[in-house]
């Protein structure tokens, strides 16, 4: 009997394989996935969330202490303006700011920064028109967010309590995202928030005007102290000084331009309303609530005083010339706009800057020549 192809194929294969061993039984039990217990996993999942919060936090250079600050929970009432100042608070480095006697050049009090907030720019103070609230600078970390903290003293001069946080200065981000980028600044460190160059108070001290500044951009950042309202304009350019007109808008100036902006407005891009003389040369100046500009010019032997106009009809004002053999660098004007304290041959010198009459002070020696002032 014959039979099919296939048959006699299988039947030689089992035969040529009958000696072969077959394979073991994989072990099933052992290979099945194991059940994860909803516990751990929950727990899994919660630990990398918070992970990736932090790590988002990290680059975007957040710091959850400084959610604390609450825009206008420091109350603001405003002030009367000082018959004459009397006061004035010294900075000196990274050190806490004090309070000095004008006249005297005795220490009243040393400020208590708020808890916590014990870095410090020695750049950035300013006074009010009553001679007794005073404003300066701090952040927990040298990569946190400058804040502004305010501080009053009694009539003799000591601080009234710890300073508290009246306003912050802008994110980066914010201010990048209203002025004219320069894209050919660069850096492999950009910083998260904007550095603050100087503070200017109203003279009934419940608005507060910064210079800010990042890696590309520049601007002026505005806070209403009782309502906690804020707006930021933008500039092309680094804003160089800062000053309450007697309308209540804000003057503000550049090296080169000066403008006027009202901040009741809608922020935008700073627009310059006039070009600057450049007569004397100023470099660095103070703005006058008239629009006019303080500088102290120095050379190694010699130093002046004036009063830039800015005016083709009116030449600028020498209010003072003097001998010196130190580099008198720093001045401030007070707050109301009517005199400047200045370095004359390394002592602190009061001038009037309508009738140029001058008044030594007793703030001399190393420590008053290498310090900032705002009075």
């Amino acid at each position: 009997m014959t039979t099919d192809p296939e048959t006699r194929l299988r039947r030689a294969f089992e035969a040529a394989t009958a000696g072969v061993q077959a394979p073991p039984e994989p072990d099933w039990d052992r290979l099945r996935p194991r059940r994860v217990s909803a516990v751990p996993a929950a727990v899994a999942a919660v630990a990398a969330t918070l992970v990736l919060a932090l790590t988002v936090g990290l680059v975007r250079g957040a710091d959850v202490a400084e959610d604390a600050f609450t825009p206008g929970a420091a109350t603001a009432t405003p002030v009367r303006p000082a018959a004459s100042p009397v006061f004035a608070m010294r900075q000196r480095g990274g050190s806490r700011p004090q309070i000095v006697d004008l006249a005297t050049g005795a220490v009243r009090g040393t400020v208590r920064p708020p808890s916590g907030y014990d870095e410090m720019a020695m750049s950035s103070l300013a006074a009010a028109a009553d001679n007794r609230t005073f404003f300066f600078t701090v952040r927990k970390s040298p990569a946190g967010r400058w804040m502004v903290a305010r501080v009053h003293t009694g009539d003799s001069g000591r601080p009234e309590g710890r300073a508290v946080l009246v306003a912050q200065a802008p994110s980066a981000r914010d201010l990048e995202a209203v002025a004219p980028v320069d894209e050919t600044l660069t850096t492999s460190e950009p910083s998260h928030w904007a550095s603050v160059d100087g503070l200017s108070v109203s003279p009934d001290a419940t608005r507060l005007a910064m210079r800010v500044g990042g890696k590309r951009a520049w601007g002026i950042s505005f806070w209403d102290l009782r309502t906690g309202r804020t707006a930021t304009w933008g500039s092309s350019v680094s804003v160089s000084s800062l000053a309450w007109a007697r309308d209540g808008s804000l003057l503000w100036a550049s090296a080169r331009w000066a403008g006027r902006l009202d901040p009741k407005e809608p922020p935008s891009v700073l627009r310059a309303t006039r070009t600057l003389s450049q007569r004397d040369d100023a470099g660095r100046f103070e703005l006058l609530p008239d629009g006019d500009r303080v500088v102290v010019r120095t050379t190694p032997t010699s130093g002046r005083l004036l009063k830039l106009t800015d005016r083709p009809d009116l030449p600028n004002i020498i209010l003072d010339t003097w001998v010196t053999t130190v580099l008198d660098r720093d001045w401030a004007v007070s707050a109301d706009g009517t005199h400047v304290l200045y370095q004359r041959n390394g002592v602190r010198t009061l001038a009037n800057l309508t009738t140029g009459q001058r008044t030594p002070t007793r703030l001399d020696g190393s420590a008053n020549q290498t310090s900032h002032f705002a009075w």
